[in-house]
């Protein structure tokens, strides 16, 4: 059973899943990527369809910026296997290297799923606030 904080939670945006899930993923990656010398995040299907009206870039933008410069690339017409609400996160050492690479999907309500060869390996649901 979910929690109120879970099931209920205030974020920016008009859509959890265009601002609250690519945020909450820019926090999981930029942790992993403290060294990192620049970002860049790949949007597809429906969140790149719409992600400039609900400030996608905007969200994920905010959380890695405070690390290194961030690209954002829309995908629109490319829709990726599991969800149509598909990112690639990708970090660069100094040499413009590919140090690590993470493909997540906002599911809606802030939550997020990463799926591994189309098998589902784990639901990140944790709620904004126990991040920070």
């Amino acid at each position: 059973m979910n929690s109120l904080k879970e099931i209920f939670r205030i974020g920016k945006g008009p859509s959890s899943s265009h601002t609250m899930g690519p945020a909450h993923a820019a926090e999981i990656f930029a942790r992993r990527n403290l060294n990192a010398k620049a970002f860049e995040v790949t949007l597809y299907g429906s969140l790149a369809a719409t992600g400039k009206g609900h400030l996608t870039d905007v969200a994920i933008t905010e959380v890695l910026s405070e690390i290194a410069p961030v690209e954002i690339l829309w995908q629109p017409g490319t829709v990726l296997p599991y969800h149509t609400n598909g990112m690639r996160y990708k970090a660069f050492n100094a040499a413009k290297q590919v140090e690590d690479e993470w493909v997540v999907y906002s599911v809606g309500g802030g939550a997020l799923q990463k799926v591994r060869e189309k098998t589902t390996i784990s639901i990140l649901s944790q709620s904004m606030s126990y991040l920070l």
